[in-house]
């Protein structure tokens, strides 16, 4: 995790620093750790997203995530065979046994079911860091040209669906987007 790190660079300059107390990092840690464990489903579930039908196996997940995170969520394998095994039981991702180059895994593909609850997920998401990132000035560009957030539940809509209704709360959101895109 990110404050382990931050403390071992820190201990290695200044051991008296305040990141280097104990209750510092209690303080710190628990709050990483309540951060991380909200952030596991959904990152998990994009990085696998992006393998499309060819899935994702755990390894491949872990480098992915850390590459992309630049090394800031780091997920150990303790805490993501048995979410991927939970994301499976919940009906949102499928997994296929596949040889590779003489080694045995299991692939994981998000399901349809998956990418709809992935979708409300990441709506929540980027729209709870929209509200709160001003309290820390700080701020985001989402890419409405590409997305429609619902104003009902917050799911992330592909503007491109022709659907009129958001599959998750049934919001008509044919009236906003037209007149998104009449104001361009």
């Amino acid at each position: 995790m990110v404050i382990k790190k931050l403390i071992k660079r820190v201990k290695e300059l200044n051991p008296e620093a305040l990141i280097a107390s104990q209750k510092f990092r209690d303080i710190a840690e628990k709050f990483e750790s309540e951060i991380v464990r909200g952030l596991g489903k959904l990152t998990v579930l994009s990085v696998i997203r992006q393998f499309e039908e060819q899935g994702a196996y755990g390894y491949k997940i872990l480098k992915v995530l850390k590459k992309q995170t630049k090394d800031t969520l780091v997920i150990d394998e303790g805490t993501l065979y048995p979410l991927l095994r939970k994301l499976k039981r919940d009906g949102l991702l499928t997994s296929e046994e596949k040889v590779v180059k003489g080694r045995r895994r299991n692939y994981y593909i998000i399901t349809e079911e998956g990418e709809q609850i992935f979708n409300h997920m990441a709506g929540v998401f980027t729209k709870m860091t929209e509200a709160v990132l001003p309290l820390f000035d700080v701020s985001v560009s989402l890419k409405l040209e590409k997305f429609y957030y619902c104003p009902m539940c917050a799911n992330k809509i592909d503007i491109e669906q022709d659907e009129r209704f958001c599959s998750v709360c049934g919001y008509n959101k044919y009236d906003d987007i037209k007149n998104r895109r009449e104001t361009k």
